[in-house]
């Protein structure tokens, strides 16, 4: 039977429409939450029929009028019910029940041209649905969640919070018993994986077995919320949502300043922030009066989306896409809705409007940004002249960096023991110690006559026409003649210095402010002036020019100069002095990489570069100096020389020693050292960094970009409001509404999503499924939640809790659903696979960063300080090749850094890290809600041959293979004990066992293997190894370290 719409509503192209829209309507299947039976009485449509019309209608007869069909509209029940579509309780007069029995292939739903057909189990569905009346219900996460009755269950014992009582109720409707708990080995590994990252220690494990304390578990609870690691584990996801990256993503890929703001997370987490405040700072804490720096920094949020530099590219087209990544990246992070389609047209299967879109989108209006950061001629902002692609990408801040100010701390107290350790050679040594004694007494009368502890010793200027001499030793400089040849871009001058026979450690140069240049220190015309220096000793007997180089230079004025967005630090001889500051004296300082020591009638010869110094005085020292701004150092060491050696304060002797190094280099191993050490502290930069930051500005005008189309200027223009159909932020005033109406508009006790999408991914990170699976869509695309009520139980907890993150977390991990044995029943195996009812835990593999982190933790090598800048794990040479504009080198860290959390990696958005990727982490390029999770073989190899995990597993194995063990099985159960947390089984022992004998037999016939495998990574070996017996019980930790069990928290 056919029935028809209505000729008079319904011409054949129309009607042609309403078939392709019925067929995509029912090709997805009923619906239906897991573990539910399709036969059951009662028919929701929120829970059984939006999802099959969301999927397969709502395209082109939903909420999107300019592309609706036929003008038919089934997502508004009045709308569905004009057309005669549905005819509620009449399944025989129902256009759309008509089509999909139909079997006339040009009337039945789906069209055959669509390869697709229903399954009578939904054709009965939809027929039963139109036949009990039809009903729509508001969609469920637009609905105001209030708290419901926990509900009264059987098994009443079994309960431990209200968590427990719904997940029950369920299974027992349902007539499925809960598991019971893990064995407490499983369970501490489990709540340390999943609260901190880490893996518990052998002696954590044993004392929490071996605890009868019916409060054991939650005090471990409490130890693990408490740990500063917390906070490190919860910021994984959270830096995924907010698309956190070292580096702009786009073109070039430039590094960014930005790590203070993981910072702020990892922080905001273990201070247990409340949610609503962590927001505010976030969207909105440059407009909290008086803003603290850390409220600023939480502003690094606007700032993440990816940005560019690249020459020809439009400003104003990728504002417009900075613009739209941020109402996409809000819309999934707080309303748990995917906006993106909303960017060209209304959105197809939910109430967002194209208007509402850049309508969130003019919130973000008066973030100051620049679409193109490059000094081109279409730049926008003059604030860009001279910026390069070595820039960083403005507004910043500079903020004070515990973990910088930490290592510094550490590395000048590493300095302070080298300088002892060498010193103490001076007490003990008569022949270094006749020395030392000679050097103070020069040195005093050095400071007598010169007491800066700088020397402006006698010069001669090569270029005496260009360079003439002033009565207190500067130098009037002035452009050479022009030659026939090409203008030089540079001018250069040479000085012979000639100061007496002795030590030289050190170089200052000056440039001075002269009467001649109207007192610039910059002569012409020219704004600023570049310095550059080099040195060369010319011996007296020989006629020889050796060229020397420096340790370490830096000057006091200068324009930043940046690799890839980091200032240059280290060894640097050329400076950029700022157009500002061309009337004020500027000083620089060189300090040779070991002193030299001049002979009766040696010279030392300087080349100054410069394309614009006026007047320049150089003076040498025998001293050494590496702070430009330093003044009061030759005071200070005349004071201590005058000082008795046994009256001397323990601070006098440590700066006369140092100075002694530096001036001497008695110790070239101890002078190197140090010298390292300093560049290691000026990387520092005085336990100060800087972060990328908002900064509001008059807002920019905003309008509805048809097809979002960024050259349409016809669409209408809109002010800051949210959503038409969610309630509105309460505005008397009818101001502008601003980002910070908005945060608190996000948390306020009306809006029905942030709570309930919040608690469903915390709910997901601790079970392993969201109570709605799709984490990033809540919306008529997403899934009925499998436990509605305890998700709407959770939001309005989490709400009337005051936000309170770590009280959520703690009613999850306390329950007794989450202590559930995770090894899956037969019985549940077919009625409910995916563990959607929870009546056992879900075993998941550990996101890539604590897959690392896991390794290197039971190896002994995991490095646990917190925050500071992105750290550079080991990579494979030439994967950067392609990294251009500018070109990039990846270097490896070589000190500790190299084995710090995984959480620190450097995040390059276009060439992420290869283990990174490999285990499935996002490029974060877009918002993140849900990681996939991929087994595939290069995991396995990764395991085997990333130089991190050999190195564990060589260094896992040299702590077995030391250590004090009776037998090779008692090695093996350590071992288990170390990785999983539990003893070794016998099989596995049996297995193990003879793999070993057989690695012992290969490395006695290879030795030469067993000593590159322990060149791998930097870890030091210990004297003495046996590196054959440790390289084959490196095989076995190996073998160990690529277990699924080992990467997987059950």
């Amino acid at each position: 039977m056919s029935r028809r719409i209505g000729a008079e509503n319904l011409d054949q192209t129309r009607r042609a429409a309403v078939i392709a829209a019925i067929l995509w309507t029912l090709v997805i299947g009923t619906g239906a939450a897991p573990g539910e039976n399709l036969a059951r009485s009662t028919i929701e449509f929120n829970r059984d029929i939006r999802s099959i019309l969301s999927e397969n209608c709502f395209a082109c007869h939903g909420p999107d009028k300019s592309h609706r069909k036929a003008g038919l509209r089934l997502d508004i029940r009045e709308a569905a019910l004009e057309k005669a579509a549905i005819v509620p309780g009449k399944p025989e007069e129902s256009e759309l029940i008509a089509r999909i029995f139909s079997d006339t292939t040009d009337e039945v739903m789906p069209p055959p041209l669509s390869h697709k057909t229903l399954t009578p189990a939904q054709k009965d569905l939809l027929r039963r649905w139109v036949e009990a009346g039809a009903e729509y219900q508001p969609h469920w996460a637009y609905v105001l969640p209030k708290r419901p009755e926990v509900p009264a269950v059987k098994q009443a014992g079994w309960v431990r919070d209200p968590i427990d009582a719904f997940i029950l109720g369920t299974l027992e409707s349902k007539g499925i018993a809960p598991s019971l708990e893990v064995d407490r080995r499983t369970l501490l590994r489990r709540l340390s994986l999943d609260l901190t990252g880490l893996p518990p220690t052998p002696e954590a494990v044993q004392a929490f077995v071996d605890d009868t304390d019916p409060k054991a578990y939650e005090r471990q609870v409490n130890r693990l919320l408490d740990s500063p690691h917390y906070g490190e584990r919860m910021a994984v996801p959270w830096l995924d949502l907010v698309r956190f990256t070292d580096t702009v993503g786009y073109h070039g890929d430039q590094n960014q300043r930005i790590f203070p703001y993981r910072d702020y997370v990892v922080d905001a987490f273990n201070r247990n922030m409340p949610f609503d405040q962590f927001t505010v700072e976030q969207l909105a804490g440059d407009l909290l009066p008086r803003p603290t720096p850390q409220q600023l920094v939480a502003t690094g949020f606007n700032r993440l989306n990816m940005m560019t530099r690249e020459g020809g590219a439009q400003p104003n087209e990728y504002l417009a896409k900075y613009a739209a990544d941020r109402v996409r990246t809000v819309a999934i992070t707080w309303l748990g809705s995917t906006l993106g389609c909303a960017e060209c047209h209304d959105h197809k299967f939910d109430p967002f409007t194209a208007k509402d879109f850049y309508s969130l989108g003019a919130f973000f209006a008066d973030v100051k940004q620049w679409g193109v950061y490059a000094d081109y001629g279409y730049t926008p902002n003059p604030e860009l002249k001279g910026w390069t692609n070595d820039s960083p990408f403005p507004p910043e801040i500079e903020v004070e960096s515990s973990y910088l100010m930490r290592r510094r701390e550490r590395l000048e107290q590493r300095i302070e023991h080298v300088v002892t350790t060498a010193t103490e050679t001076l007490a003990s040594t008569a022949g270094p110690r006749k020395a030392f004694e000679t050097w103070q007494k020069t040195s005093l009368r050095f400071l007598e006559k010169w007491p800066t502890s700088w020397m402006v010793a006698p010069t001669i200027s090569d270029d005496r026409d260009e360079a003439k001499a002033q009565a207190d030793g500067s130098f009037l400089l002035s452009h050479p003649a022009k030659t026939k040849t090409k203008q030089k871009e540079k001018d250069d001058f040479t000085f012979r210095l000639q100061p007496p026979h002795g030590w030289i450690a050190s170089i200052r140069l000056e440039a001075l402010p002269h009467a001649r240049y109207g007192g610039s220190i910059v002569r012409g015309s020219s704004e600023s002036t570049t310095i550059q220096l080099t040195a060369k000793l010319k011996s007296a007997k020989t006629g020889k020019e050796t060229a020397l180089t420096f340790a370490f230079a830096d000057a006091d004025h200068k324009e930043e100069r940046y690799s890839n967005g980091a200032p240059l630090l280290g060894v640097k001889t050329a400076w950029k002095t700022s157009p500002q500051e061309r009337k004020s004296p500027q000083t620089s300082v060189w300090q040779f990489d070991r002193p030299v020591r001049l002979a009766k009638g040696d010279e030392l010869i300087v080349s100054v570069k410069s394309d614009g110094a006026g007047c320049i005085r150089i003076a040498v020292s025998p001293f050494g100096h590496h702070d430009p701004t330093e003044t009061k150092l030759g005071a200070l060491l005349a004071a201590s020389l005058r000082t008795a050696p046994e009256a001397r304060t323990s601070e006098q002797s440590h700066l006369l020693h140092t100075a002694y190094l530096d001036g001497t280099g008695w110790d070239p191993a101890a002078l190197a050292e140090v010298n390292g050490l300093r560049r290691d502290v000026a990387e520092c930069h005085g336990g100060r960094a800087f972060s990328m930051i908002t900064e509001s500005q008059k807002p920019r005008p905003m309008r509805v970009l048809g097809r979002g189309n960024w050259q349409d200027e016809t669409g209408a223009i809109v002010v800051p409001s949210v959503p038409g159909f969610l309630p509105q932020p309460r505005n008397p005033e009818g101001r502008r509404l601003t980002r910070l109406d908005l945060a608190h508009w996000l948390t306020a006790p009306e809006n029905p999503l942030t709570a309930r999408v919040f608690v469903n991914r915390l709910w997901k990170q601790f079970f392993g499924t969201g109570i709605s699976s799709v984490m990033e869509d809540v919306g008529a695309q997403g899934e009925w939640p499998v436990h509605p009520e305890l998700l709407d139980w959770l939001a309005v907890e989490f709400r009337e809790s005051g936000w309170d993150v770590k009280h959520l977390v703690k009613l999850m991990v306390m329950s007794a659903t989450y202590r559930q044995d995770s090894r899956l029943r037969p019985e549940l195996a077919e009625v409910d696979p995916d563990n959607r009812l929870l009546a056992w835990h879900s075993p998941r593999r550990l996101e890539a960063e604590f897959v690392r982190d896991n390794a290197l933790a039971v190896a002994g090598l995991l490095n646990l300080e917190i925050g500071g800048p992105s750290t550079h794990p080991y990579q494979p040479d030439g994967y950067y090749a392609n990294l251009q504009f500018p070109d990039r080198v990846y270097k490896a860290d070589d000190d500790l850094r190299q084995y710090r959390r995984g959480v620190y990696t450097h995040w390059q958005r276009t060439f992420m890290h290869p283990m990174l990727a490999n285990f499935d982490a996002p490029s974060r390029e877009e918002c993140t809600a849900s990681r996939p999770l991929a087994n595939t073989p290069q995991q396995a190899l990764t395991l085997l041959n990333d130089p991190t995990f050999v190195e564990a597993a060589r260094v896992l194995a040299t702590s077995l293979v030391t250590a004090k063990a009776d037998s090779d099985d008692q090695r093996i159960d350590r071992l288990f004990r170390k990785v999983l947390a539990r003893p070794a089984r016998a099989r596995e022992s049996r297995s193990l066992l003879a793999f070993l004998n057989s690695q012992r037999s290969l490395y006695a016939s290879q030795p030469d293997d067993a000593k590159k495998l322990f060149h791998v990574g930097m870890a030091p070996v210990p004297p003495g190894l046996n590196e054959q017996e440790a390289a084959a019980w490196t095989s076995v930790c190996r073998v160990v370290l690529n277990l699924n069990e080992t990467i997987t928290r059950y």
